[in-house]
């Protein structure tokens, strides 16, 4: 099974995107929070699309939203892919990588991943790096990051 990992702050809602929607006079938030960067939208259907993989919310708006609530909004803005889950929180986890390997550790199918966050790679584990895309929270999964974790997931 192919993973994505995925953060939403700074891969899907960016800098960029909300300083467009601040110029024209539109509201930067929605009914479940900061409205994502549509050509973000665009590059995880692209991924979705040419890997086949699942994805795993590892954003901390799994601390705000319940996994049916993030699957609601998936619902309702019509987003690419689908979420299979989030990873755990356990007080044993010292950074987002120790909630990755967790959520590994729990799954029954083997798996190939990426992980695709714009938090640098101190809150990630040595084994993780050569599968971290790191964004900028400027614009996020654009282009060259899709391309990147396409690679990854295609060629492992």
């Amino acid at each position: 099974m192919k993973v994505i990992f995925f953060d939403f702050d700074g891969v899907m809602d960016t800098i960029e995107y909300c300083q467009l929607l601040e110029c024209m006079g539109k509201p930067i938030n929605g009914r479940h929070g900061i409205i994502f960067n549509p050509h973000c939208v665009c590059n995880l259907k692209r991924i979705v699309d040419e890997t086949g993989a699942v994805i795993v919310v590892s954003s901390s708006w799994k601390y705000m939203m319940s996994l049916s609530d993030i699957l609601e909004m998936w619902r309702d803005r019509d987003l690419p892919g689908f979420v299979t889950g989030i990873t755990p929180f356990h007080q044993m986890c010292r950074n987002r990588g120790d909630e990755i390997d967790a959520w590994l550790r729990e799954c029954k199918t083997e798996c190939e991943y990426v992980i695709i966050d714009d938090m640098d790679e101190r809150d990630f584990n040595r084994h993780q790096l050569d599968r971290l895309v790191v964004t900028s929270p400027y614009d996020g999964l654009n282009d060259d990051v899709a391309d990147r974790v396409i690679n990854i997931l295609n060629n492992n």
